[in-house]
């Protein structure tokens, strides 16, 4: 007996081939579900297969499904019963399956009503390309999720089943992906409302990750802490937690380094008398790894890394005869890493109250209550000639490329993708929603036909014929019944989910009566500005980069800025076209449509950006008159780069009182609220240059105020202004360069060099109204001397 057989390949066939032959008084079952076949990525190959049930008469077919709700069953019967040959060969046959009579009672009940166990999430328009759908959708889920949660905790969303019920929570949600691109996309839309989640592929590899080469020279250099080199590429690990000032201050103290040498050789006699694990926690809690990591994005996800490694060396350790032999097991596990292997695989942070995102492949012989397949529209076409002979089944590889052999591997894809999609469907057991758009993926014109017919899911719904936006819109209306249903999404709002805390639960931490110990730590404007931030974090360059956007349907037709999709990726995209233009030369449509594309966003923004960016190096920023087209090279510094030292702990009350008295914008903006900071306050400015002898720091801003130009006056920037702090980021990286230019410029003076701060409201520059867009303002001379003195450690009663 053979289970799983549809995953089989050529070698293992002829293998179990050759032992069964000539065997009369023996049986071979081979069980599998050609149906299932997802895996030829890993060598799977479903033709051996078709093959091996070609030369064998008797075929059993169980006819029920265990596990779905009725109407799960029913629109899946009804979906690939579109076609006669919905898996594209005649040997891989559809037939319907009947659900168990022990699921009759399983309803997803929503505001009191039972919900269609399919439901269809239509974007609107006539096209649209990968990235606004993918961008739009992971909004469109997000918000739909959210609902649910909301509705969960009401007790308004109910999994019933017979008499029992309960209410929905993010543990029973699940979100299918192909890749970890799209997992990012459907996580970040999550993060923007508040909801938790957690990602998991079953192709990665605990030793491919950052952590696993980490530990790798933390052992080296526990082994041989007398060793400078090695002990000095631990510390300059990311776990650590140092930068180059801190390990520049070790190579300038022999006392401190001997100190460092010393610890570690402790931690090398701990790992000799007790194991690899007990040594490695040791030093987790004396150099306050796991606290650090927690304190940052992702850090759950390395520290359970961190974890699992460790649990894998101490495994190995028992089997290994010295430390050394440890150290070479990990590098030649980091260098040869096997995805396949279960106790290498990536765990889950934790699955308590957190919504799954889950790889399709992962997702194989799991179940989950309620599933969103949020970019199940997209496909990628073969463009490589590697096929199947459609009689003998032997593996194919045209090296001319010819027509006939790409449509033969093209059809092979969309085969595999079928297959996809029939998974994860079925992995739902009350209800699956799926993200459809009117996608089009080829380049030019996007009027018309689109490209949906070449995916799975359009496949089925258009029963392979291309059509428009309206025929895709058509054939899914024919389609619905009380089990399927297609819906228009709402705009998406960006309204969090915030979850009503019950009074009478409500727990509190004791106050704390004393002064907490001052830790020295790296941190950001982003970190002053959040309340209640007082860990040590590994800082994101442009964790300020934007107010998060909501994504937005788009009409091809009268694109403006304006409909631009927002966010933090979007943002992060348009800065990254800034940090490479040559400002002082025309803009170049090619690059932007390369750009474009490089960023996953549909190339018929390129006329519109080509024009905005334009705009945007053309306008006058100030009253001088200058723009961006007039700074050569040598006239400005792109993402400049800064540490600014807090020699004395800084209260959060000092700096707000001292900002207050003397910035306007400040006086109007809620106190600011971090707990004290020592140590290093770092950032990028995203221009810094200089006109007529003056310097001036520049920030570009995406936020979307409006629907036009007219939306971004004085007064609706300067409140944006104040609703992201952005004063205190100025006020910031004035000081930074104020104290970098009175070190660079002999005869320095505040007011004679420094010309001010502009803020470019990317979308709100309008070659008509040349003020709209530009915030500029120039901090007091006075305070910036004031935090000058108060970043130095001055007492406010000292200051000049």
């Amino acid at each position: 007996m053979i289970d799983e057989f549809q995953d089989t390949d050529p070698q293992q066939y002829r293998i179990f081939r050759r032992i069964w032959q000539h065997q009369p008084d023996t049986a071979l079952l081979l069980i599998g579900d050609p149906k299932q076949a997802i895996y030829a990525f890993r060598g799977a190959d479903i033709f051996t297969y078709m093959k091996a049930r070609s030369e064998v008469s008797a075929h059993y077919t169980l006819d029920t499904n265990w596990r779905s709700a009725p109407g799960m069953v029913n629109s899946v019967n009804t979906l690939f019963s579109q076609m006669d040959d919905a898996f594209m060969f005649r040997e891989i046959p559809f037939s319907p399956v009947k659900f168990a009579e022990k699921n009759q009672s399983l309803q997803f009940v929503l505001h009191g009503e039972t919900q269609p166990a399919m439901s269809m999430w239509l974007m609107e328009g006539e096209s649209c390309g990968v990235g606004d759908y993918q961008n739009y959708m992971a909004q469109v889920c997000a918000m739909q999720i959210r609902d649910w949660l909301k509705a969960g905790h009401s007790g308004a969303a109910q999994l019933v089943s017979g008499k029992a019920s309960s209410p929905v929570r993010a543990s029973d949600i699940s979100v299918l992906v192909r890749s970890r691109q799209e997992a990012a996309l459907v996580r970040d839309a999550l993060t923007q409302l508040a909801i938790p989640s957690v990602y998991l592929s079953n192709r990665d590899s605990v030793f491919e990750t950052l952590e696993a080469q980490e530990l790798l020279w933390v052992l080296q250099a526990v082994m041989t802490p007398e060793r400078e080199n090695t002990l000095r590429s631990a510390l300059a690990t990311s776990m650590m937690g140092l930068n180059a000032q801190d390990l520049e201050a070790l190579n300038n103290d022999e006392n401190a380094w001997d100190a460092v040498v010393e610890e570690f050789d402790g931690y090398r006699q701990i790992w000799h008398k007790r194991g690899v694990m007990p040594m490695l926690r040791a030093l987790m809690a004396a150099r306050q790894i796991a606290e650090n990591l927690l304190a940052t994005a992702g850090g759950e996800r390395r520290l359970t890394d961190i974890l699992h490694i460790s649990e894998l060396l101490q495994e190995a350790g028992s089997q290994l005869e010295s430390e050394h032999a440890l150290v070479r097991w990990l590098s030649q596990h980091i260098l040869e890493p096997d995805s396949n292997a279960s106790s290498q695989q990536l765990r889950l942070e934790s699955d308590k109250h957190l919504v799954k995102i889950v790889t399709i492949h992962k997702s194989k012989g799991l179940e989950y209550p309620l599933v969103w397949l949020p970019f199940i529209t997209n496909f990628r076409v073969q463009d490589q000639a590697f096929y199947h002979d459609r009689s003998s089944f032997e593996a194919v590889l045209d090296l001319s490329d010819a027509e006939e052999s790409v449509e033969l591997a093209e059809a092979e894809r969309l085969a595999e993708d079928l297959r996809l999609l029939y998974v994860a469907l079925t992995r739902s057991v009350w209800h699956c929603s799926l993200g459809v758009a009117p996608l089009v993926r080829r380049r030019g014109d996007k009027k018309g036909d689109t490209d949906v017919h070449q995916s799975a899911l359009g496949r089925l719904l258009q029963k392979g014929e291309p059509m428009d936006a309206a025929g895709l819109r058509g054939a899914i209306e024919a389609l619905c019944c009380d089990d399927i249903a297609c819906q228009i999404p709402a705009q998406p709002d960006g309204e969090p989910w915030q979850v009503a805390q019950s009074v009478s639960n409500e727990l509190s931490a004791k106050i704390l009566q004393r002064t907490p110990g001052d830790s020295w730590r790296v941190t950001s404007y982003s970190g002053l500005q959040q309340r209640g931030h007082g860990i040590a974090q590994d800082l994101i360059p442009r964790l300020d980069i934007d107010a998060a956007g909501v994504g937005e349907v788009i009409e091809e037709s009268g694109l403006t800025p304006h409909q631009f999709p927002r966010g933090a990726s979007p943002g992060t995209f348009l800065h990254s076209l800034f940090e490479n233009l040559d400002f002082t030369q025309p803009v170049d449509p090619h690059w932007v449509e390369e750009q474009l594309a490089l960023g996953g966003y549909d190339t018929h923004w390129t006329p519109v950006l080509t024009e905005w960016l334009d705009a945007i190096l053309q306008a006058p920023l100030n009253e001088t008159g200058v723009s961006l087209s007039q700074l050569s090279a040598r006239e400005k510094q792109v993402e400049m780069e800064f540490y600014l030292p807090i020699s004395q702990p800084l209260m959060a009350n000092q700096l707000d009182a001292l900002i207050r008295q003397y910035d306007p914008l400040s006086a109007g903006c809620p106190a600011l609220d971090f707990m004290q900071v020592r140590g290093m306050l770092k950032g990028f400015i995203d221009l810094v240059f200089r006109h007529q002898g003056r310097y001036y720091l520049l920030d570009y801003k995406s936020n979307w105020l409006g629907e036009d130009s007219s939306a971004y006056t004085q007064q609706a920037m300067a409140s944006a202004m104040q609703a992201h702090r952005y004063d205190l980021q100025y006020q910031l990286y004035t000081l930074a360069l104020h104290r970098y230019l009175r070190h660079r410029i002999a005869d320095y003076d505040y007011e004679r060099h420094f010309g001010g701060v502009i803020y470019l409201f990317l979308r709100g520059v309008d070659r008509e109204n040349p003020q709209q867009g530009i915030y500029a303002t120039r901090p007091d001379g006075e305070l910036i001397a004031l935090m000058d003195e108060l970043f130095a450690g001055v007492p406010l009663e000292e200051m000049s």
